[in-house]
């Protein structure tokens, strides 16, 4: 598993998009954070600030991206990756129409 300090999405869909951070804890439930990128068109990238600032456990099992189109549905990206205190990013490309799309790891 890929071990990031941060996530960012790649918007190459045709909406409007947000995203949070999702994550895994020990007892198999699953949490999303309150930190958001805010709203952002095709053609643009959001990075998330650190994520243990954003109070993602380093602890967590697996992280995901989760987006939500604009007037469309939410996804999590794939695949999973876990914390490290690295600096590195994770790059998500975020593909599709409202309702059918997907969010994949490609960096």
């Amino acid at each position: 598993m890929l071990q990031i300090a941060k996530i960012a999405c790649t918007n190459n869909a045709a909406f409007v998009m947000n995203f949070s951070i999702r994550w895994l804890d020990h007892d198999g439930i699953w949490h999303i954070s309150e930190w958001n990128s805010g709203n952002y068109a095709i053609n643009q990238t959001r990075t998330s600030p650190d994520l243990i600032s954003i109070y993602v456990p380093s602890y967590a099992r697996a992280i995901t991206p989760y987006v939500h189109a604009i007037l469309g549905k939410h996804g999590a990206g794939a695949p999973f990756v876990s914390y490290s205190a690295n600096n590195q990013v994770a790059v998500y490309e975020v593909k599709g129409t409202t309702l059918d799309f997907s969010v994949n790891l490609i960096q």
